[in-house]
């Protein structure tokens, strides 16, 4: 008894000087959340049902204020210009969109 003593405190005090480790475990464990994070967002994701899986980029997209929904996860094919995933986003959010009207009112923000 008096020995399994003594083992046990020796293994307790060499984990209380040894340096604490930080080998890949956050390194993984970030990996995993993003992956689980993707895996989410796809559950409810909006987009064209047309695309294949290969061309599709997902996005959570946070909308304006006067938007119902504060963000929406949507997919994009990843070959389309910035003008139509614009486009696109607006139609599947139920947004008025007036970028390709020249006398529309634009409002910048800094």
């Amino acid at each position: 008894m008096a020995a399994t003593q003594e083992l046990v405190q020796k293994i307790v005090e060499s984990k209380k000087n040894a340096p604490p480790s930080k080998g890949r475990k956050r390194a993984k464990n970030d990996a995993t959340a993003a992956k689980v994070a993707l895996m989410k967002l796809k559950m409810h994701v909006s987009g064209d049902k047309g695309l294949p899986q290969t061309e599709r980029t997902y996005f959570q997209v946070f909308l304006p204020k006067e938007a119902k929904d504060p963000s929406l996860p949507m997919f994009f094919c990843s070959k389309w210009s910035v003008g139509k995933v614009v486009d696109f986003a607006a139609s599947q959010a139920s947004l008025k969109n007036n970028n390709n009207v020249l006398t529309a009112n634009v409002s910048y923000t800094h």
